[in-house]
């Protein structure tokens, strides 16, 4: 009877020891250390409050995708260079009718106008050429070219004198004026640098006083601007 009772005892040790042992197997600590985590039931891999090893990886801020900042940074640029390449495209334009305008024009306004635009053009290339981008200082994705319409234009120009010729250059000048009031607002709506935002409003600043100047000539002379 005796030994039956310490047959008993050593099973319900027995048994109580492998109940303890189960209950420490799957305790938090053990689970999270099972898992490889961190103690406390920490996801695995879980490090200073980062998903294996982290999502904000070196060099890259908060949880953004890898590349992004390339990719916003090379945006960025080509936007730059396309608003020099075609400041660069209507000034020479500009340039090229004004230069007309000196040789077939007889009123003493237009004429004034004319070089008036040539020498804005001039600070404007300059000011241009010492523009730089984010990536590539100096760097243009094209050379600049008068439009195929403007040169078509200045041909028949060529034939012309007196008011005709007048009328037509001030037509192509108030287009331009107005691209140029265009560039400059999506420049100013998408270009982060500094030397940028300071030649957009020289180039505003110019095109609204270049504006005034043409209708003022128009009305006293009683153009149609078309």
């Amino acid at each position: 009877m005796k030994e039956m009772k310490r047959s008993i005892f050593s099973f319900a040790s027995v048994a109580m020891l492998l109940v303890c042992g189960v209950f420490l197997a799957l305790s938090p600590r053990a689970t999270a250390q099972m898992n490889g985590g961190m103690p406390g039931g920490s996801p695995g891999g879980m490090q200073n409050g980062n998903m294996n090893g982290g999502m904000n990886r070196p060099g890259m801020p908060g949880n953004q995708p890898n590349g992004m900042i390339g990719q916003q940074n090379s945006m960025q640029a080509t936007m730059e260079q396309n608003f020099l390449g075609n400041m660069r495209r209507n000034s020479l334009a500009e340039t090229q009718l004004s230069k007309l305008a000196l040789k077939n024009s007889g009123n003493d306004n237009v004429k004034k106008m004319a070089q008036q635009v040539i020498a804005e053009n001039r600070r404007l290339n300059n000011a241009l050429d010492n523009s730089t981008t984010n990536d590539t200082p100096n760097s243009l994705p094209f050379a600049p070219s008068v439009p195929s319409e403007t040169r078509k234009a200045e041909k028949q120009m060529k034939k012309l004198s007196g008011t005709q010729f007048d009328q037509a250059y001030l037509s192509q000048m108030d287009g331009y004026i107005k691209n140029d009031k265009q560039l400059v607002q999506q420049a100013s709506s998408g270009l982060n640098s500094p030397d940028l935002h300071v030649l957009t409003m020289q180039v505003q600043k110019t095109a609204d006083s270049r504006m005034q100047q043409l209708q003022q000539v128009a009305q006293s002379e009683n153009f149609k601007i078309e």
